[in-house]
């Protein structure tokens, strides 16, 4: 893989780490995190998960055990719920660690489009045969 232009020095020669949150088994952020993470090369990041997250409570206890401040870090994370989304947010930032939420904003734009509120049901899954490739 081709290097960026920056100093070697910002990060050394450790692994970024790459934490994926899910209120249900992570599947979803896992493969969007793992596609992404395919783009630089087997090693380029490591990857662990925190599931069935149920509460900030336990993203707090979480990072207190795991989280290294030497080491990069950023958070992707599928929280169906938006009140414990924005509370996971919140702590992330407290703690100066980079977050995408990667389903608040698509469930956002269905929203609109199909002006209905979502069921912010947990490990939803959708079944639409007719979405299916041809």
């Amino acid at each position: 893989m081709a290097k960026l232009d920056l100093d070697d020095d910002l990060f050394g020669q450790v692994v970024p780490l790459i934490y994926v949150l899910s209120d249900a088994r992570g599947e979803t952020a896992n493969t969007v995190v793992m596609a992404a993470a395919a783009q630089f090369g087997d090693g380029s990041v490591e990857i662990e998960r925190l599931s069935n997250v149920k509460d900030v409570e336990t993203v707090r206890s979480y990072f207190d055990e795991h989280f290294d401040a030497d080491r990069p870090c950023a958070v992707f994370h599928t929280f169906a719920n938006a009140t414990l989304r924005r509370e996971i947010r919140r702590e992330l930032d407290r703690r100066g660690i980079p977050s995408i939420d990667l389903l608040g904003p698509a469930v956002t734009v269905i929203s609109t489009l199909t002006g209905e509120e979502p069921t912010r049901e947990i490990g939803a899954v959708y079944n639409n045969d007719e979405s299916a490739p041809k």
